[in-house]
């Protein structure tokens, strides 16, 4: 029995290692594209380059949602073809969309052609259509194909990208390359999961829509509140201080997307009542002891740690990059709770991750005054969002138990 247990923990630790692995090679190429992109392209196309590519990354929201709600179903041991069929629906309609617009945002970009808008909903649609087949394999916790697409779907749109931009040193070029290069991730994940079309009632396939259209809202929130910031820092502080801030966002986005790989296979686990207590105790836990390693790792090579990501011009920066690096754990706890959240369907969470990004906005728009002025209510954010999650999930638990153990006997 020991010797049974201690296999099972080696191939789990196996597995989480190459999860993990996966998801580092996925976020380190993604940096690798733009490092290529800002040496290769010319100064206005690489702002049109890193322009679209946010818009890629803010339109694969409904990836997201698809993926976990395909994965959540699928972990329920319950019928996926009409999540199936509603995430290649959604996947038409965001690609659709976003080229019907294409002139409109090519002219708010300052764009000199529509392609790379049209690259970009082409891209998202690809991204989206994979969603069904990466929901699959997460829900079945086939955890290694699943390192397997992730790798290979951020390898792929790199190598898109670089093959587009060895062709023609453009932004064009480089977004029909990731464009391209989605494409074929999608046509691979599907041969790899087969996911299932089926035929089903029209009731269901809706509901399934709005299932997708609840956690899309709920993911849209997260990844906005996430990523304000930056965005913020640029409105409110000196062209000086918004470049320290970027710099020192580095490693709030290293923080955040390390343990990234806990999410992912928690998620399946989480959505099981009888799993979920210890799946979600020991995802917080790992999250949060990865974070906490981090914070007080960089607190001790602050300097050094500044030197390598951003250079000498920025060694004042160093005092702060412990609470960059803080902000960035605190996200990656709250995005745990999220997806946790999301896997029990409890809609109050949704409401409060916009009216947390409301409230921040508000805040750091009328009161911000240099790099704490956009830090530490971002702190606060992220906090109240912990804070909220942990809550919410000690009551949830609570009512969970009552509804177990029934009524009380009279």
């Amino acid at each position: 029995m020991k010797q049974n247990r201690g296999t099972q923990l080696t191939a789990r630790v196996a597995t989480a290692g190459g999860v993990a692995a996966a998801t580092s090679i996925a976020n380190v190429v993604a940096y690798l594209l733009t490092v290529v992109a800002a040496r290769l392209l010319e100064p206005t196309e690489f702002g049109a380059f890193g322009a679209v590519l946010a818009l890629i990354i803010v339109g694969s929201v409904p990836a997201l949602a698809v993926q976990a709600t395909v994965a959540r179903t699928r972990a329920r041991r319950e019928p996926v073809a009409s999540d199936v069929r509603s995430g290649l629906v959604l996947a038409l309609a965001t690609g659709l969309g976003l080229g019907v617009l294409a002139p409109a945002l090519a002219t708010f970009l300052q764009l000199p052609s529509v392609v790379p808008v049209v690259a970009a909903a082409v891209g998202v649609a690809a991204v989206t259509a994979t969603a069904p087949a990466m929901g699959l394999v997460q829900g079945a916790e086939r955890f290694t194909a699943l390192g397997v697409l992730v790798a290979g779907q951020a390898a792929l749109r790199v190598g898109g990208g670089l093959a587009g931009m060895a062709v023609r040193p453009t932004a064009s070029a480089a977004l029909v390359g990731v464009a391209a290069g989605l494409i074929v991730a999608a046509l691979g994940a599907w041969f790899i999961a087969r996911p299932p079309l089926g035929s089903g009632a029209r009731n269901t396939f809706l509901t399934s829509l709005r299932n997708a259209f609840v956690a899309g809202t709920l993911l849209l929130g997260l990844v906005l509140v996430t990523n304000a910031d930056v965005v913020l820092a640029r409105h409110v502080l000196s062209a000086r201080d918004s470049g320290f801030y970027v710099a020192g966002s580095v490693f709030t986005k290293i923080a955040f997307w390390l343990p990234q790989f806990v999410t992912l296979m928690a998620f399946p686990a989480l959505t099981d009542p009888k799993r979920r207590r210890e799946a979600f105790r020991l995802g917080v836990f790992a999250v949060a002891g990865c974070g906490a390693a981090l914070v007080v790792g960089t607190a001790i090579l602050a300097e050094p740690a500044v030197s390598v990501v951003a250079g000498s011009r920025y060694a004042d920066l160093a005092p702060w990059i412990p609470a960059f690096t803080a902000l960035g754990g605190m996200f990656a706890v709250a995005q745990l709770l999220v997806y946790a959240h999301m896997a029990s369907r409890d809609r109050p969470t949704m409401a409060v991750v916009w009216a947390v990004l409301i409230a921040y906005v508000t805040v750091v728009e009328f009161t911000a005054a240099g790099l704490g002025g956009v830090l530490v209510p971002a702190l606060s954010a992220a906090g109240l969002l912990v804070l909220w999650g942990l809550t919410r999930e000690r009551v949830m638990s609570r009512r969970r138990d009552r509804s177990r153990d029934g009524p009380p006997v009279p």
